[in-house]
């Protein structure tokens, strides 16, 4: 099931205001889902310059991808906090929102007058979610960090791939732990209320949230204290069923024949059901398997493989490159990308089409209009 694609007028988070403090990406991610799903945001931004988001590469044509993605449908307030009168502003702003995002360090939104205890004292209704590298306690509470830091420090960049030398090309903590755990607590807190009638104050440590995404792989550690348990999935490149390999024309293919019946499909298809029984054999005998599967997958180019696979009840994929998985058929079938305001976007797995949202909007663009709808007073 999937939802009705949203605006500030309609979807279900419609009436909804969300002031958005945040800088860079993990509060622009969470927030741009908050506008897909009908929620008016308000982008509170340094006068001098904006939010460093939108200076980030790639740019083309003087338009900056990033800021295209994800200051989607938006309104952007330029006040600056550190000016009595812009923080009178936003207090009276902050009186009208149902949730604030901020992404300061706990010292600076203290000292800046937004942190959760601050605006929660005044507005108790309010949704206060803090994105932050590593919570508002703790003894690296003020550490600064980014994506890295954080995959790195919870183990997971190490459990994710055997030479963790190698950088991730995905925004791990950013997008996984940060946006998308900062959602589930807003809607969460959001449903909430309309029981409780309380707003709540969200801690979303992206740190934090890459120790929930290992839990998997330290599970032996935290059920049996370590060294107990015996075992291993074969999942994580020991196993010649569950593995990837190298095609003649250089490419590579995902072979994730997981359960016994897709191997022994694989091995019919390839000729080969003698090879069936070897589905999860000792170590010896997988490093053997592999060194026999990474020459086999080298006499065929991979829409070789592709198509001989194709009759057979094999799962087999490309590794495609994020280009190559835009394009892909399937893809195109299910209107995963969409074109909307000249650009083309990728619909939120959530919703039945990506939302048509106004483009992004310049530094301050609505500042004057949002200040005017204000209360006089705070309250």
């Amino acid at each position: 099931m999937t939802l009705s694609a949203g605006s500030s007028e309609s979807g279900p988070l419609a009436g909804v205001r969300v002031v958005d403090l945040s800088r860079l990406l993990p509060g622009a991610f969470a927030t741009q889902m908050l506008a897909e799903l009908g929620a008016e945001v308000l982008k509170v931004e340094d006068p001098a310059g904006g939010d460093p988001m939108r200076h980030l590469p790639p740019v083309r044509d003087r338009r900056r991808s990033y800021n295209q993605l994800l200051n989607r449908g938006k309104k952007s307030v330029a006040l600056n906090l550190k000016s009595p009168a812009d923080a009178e502003v936003l207090d009276r702003l902050v009186a009208t929102a149902d949730v604030v995002v901020e992404s300061f360090r706990p010292r600076t939104a203290r000292r800046l007058g937004v942190d959760a205890g601050q605006l929660r004292a005044r507005y108790p209704r309010l949704v206060h979610c803090s994105i932050t590298g590593y919570g508002q306690t703790g003894p690296y509470a003020e550490r600064p960090g980014h994506d890295l830091n954080y995959v790195a420090l919870s183990g997971l960049l190490a459990a994710d791939r055997p030479n963790p030398s190698e950088l991730p090309r995905m925004f791990i903590a950013d997008v996984g732990g940060g946006a998308m755990t900062s959602v589930i607590g807003i809607l969460a807190a959001l449903f909430g209320r309309t029981r409780h009638g309380d707003g709540a104050s969200l801690d979303i440590s992206m740190h934090d949230a890459m120790l929930y995404w290992v839990m998997l792989p330290a599970a032996r550690d935290l059920v049996d204290g370590g060294g107990q348990a015996e075992g291993e999935l074969p999942t994580f490149g020991a196993h010649a069923s569950y593995n990837v390999y190298r095609t003649a024309d250089g490419l590579l293919v995902a072979l994730g024949a997981l359960e016994r019946k897709f191997w022994a499909a694989f091995c019919i298809g390839i000729d080969r059901p003698d090879l069936a029984a070897r589905h999860a054999t000792g170590e010896a005998d997988q490093r053997e398997l592999i060194k026999e599967m990474r020459a086999l997958f080298a006499t065929r180019t991979r829409d070789e493989w592709l198509n001989l696979m194709a009759s057979h009840d094999v799962c087999l994929t490309p590794v495609n490159s994020p280009q190559e998985a835009l394009r892909d058929p399937h893809v195109a079938a299910r209107g995963v990308v969409q074109a909307v305001s000249g650009m083309r976007v990728v619909r939120p797995p959530f919703l039945s089409r990506v939302p048509d949202l106004a483009p992004p909007p310049t530094v301050g663009q609505h500042t004057r209009e949002i200040i005017a709808g204000l209360p006089a007073t705070r309250g």
